[in-house]
């Protein structure tokens, strides 16, 4: 498969993600229904594409969510009640001269920095935004990536470490107070004959699973999700990629724990577009995704801004 350098600072996103404020969706922190996994945030044409070269990366992703209604456990509307929220993360990827089991070697580290509430409240007469701030740490010590003739694959073992804000029953949280576990594999083909002439055929196919610990302070684990996530889309000029993008999203297992209440398993769906350019040494990618099939959780509108560097050696 035919990879451009330039490109891989936002295709080596592996997972680079944080959305720990996924939480105030589903009513509050007391119960959890998702994992820290945004869908969509990892789902590029090029999500299964690791770097060439070895080097240093770095892939900044911007996310905008925003809804204006809340869904059921039975997929119908429960409130008209809006939200929106913006969150900011800074994925940081090492790329040595290493091999294992065959594939190239890679570690990433993402931190981040989320906006939950969308508007700055008063607070003693001060403006002060409760939901602001660093959030869970994204760590992924052990990443390898094959390269066939038209397929690249990534595998990668990382996790969510709890170092935002919680405190149970605060409002004032920016993490969720767990860590999480998620193995995670992907894979993307490039087609070189393509449907048109000189215009290579893109298809991706990404999915992980999430694991996590007791939340602090009290006896209570959330349930497992699964994330699948799907693209198809043309490569144009060797620098400029477009397509449609996909995801699937269930909770998979109900919470743990003394202090576990029983409920409908969230879910949803999201379909939207992709478009990415590589302008000199910096890519840009934008993925815009309307939610759909939603049960126990808002629906709206879900964007993603991408801008990549590296300096590959």
């Amino acid at each position: 498969m035919t990879r451009l350098t330039a490109t891989i600072g936002w295709k080596c996103g592996l997972g680079l993600v944080v959305l720990v404020c996924l939480f105030p969706v589903f009513g509050t922190a007391q119960n959890v229904q998702t994992g820290h996994y945004a869908p969509g945030w990892n789902a590029g044409l090029r999500a299964g594409t690791m770097p060439v070269d070895p080097g240093w990366y770095l892939l900044n992703t911007t996310m905008y969510y925003c809804a204006s209604k809340f869904k059921d456990g039975n997929g119908n509307t429960s409130s008209n009640d809006s939200t929106d929220y913006l969150l900011t993360a800074l994925a940081i990827s090492w790329r040595p001269e290493f091999t294992l089991l065959g594939g190239d070697y890679m570690a990433v580290v993402t931190p981040a920095f989320g906006n939950l509430s969308g508007k700055p409240i008063l607070v003693d007469g001060e403006p002060e935004n409760p939901n602001a701030g660093l959030t869970d740490l994204y760590f992924a010590p052990v990443v390898l990536g094959w390269q066939l003739d038209d397929l690249d694959i990534v595998a990668a073992l990382g996790g969510f470490a709890p170092t935002g804000k919680f405190r149970l029953g605060s409002a004032k949280n920016t993490g969720l107070g767990f860590w999480t576990f998620i193995p995670h594999v992907a894979a993307t083909y490039r087609n070189d004959n393509g449907i048109f002439e000189d215009t290579p055929l893109l298809a991706m196919g990404a999915a992980r699973y999430e694991i996590h610990s007791n939340q602090e302070e009290r006896d209570f684990r959330p349930g497992d999700t699964f994330t699948f996530e799907w693209g198809l889309g043309l490569e144009l000029g060797k620098r400029t990629d477009v397509g449609v993008t996909g995801f699937f999203y269930r909770q998979v297992t109900n919470p743990d724990g003394a202090d576990a209440q029983r409920v409908d398993k969230y879910q949803s769906n999201g379909i939207g577009a992709h478009v990415s350019h590589i302008f000199g040494p910096v890519s840009v990618g934008l993925r815009v995704y309307r939610d759909f099939n939603v049960h126990n959780g808002p629906e709206g509108t879900l964007a993603y801004l991408e801008i990549g560097m590296g300096w590959p050696r």
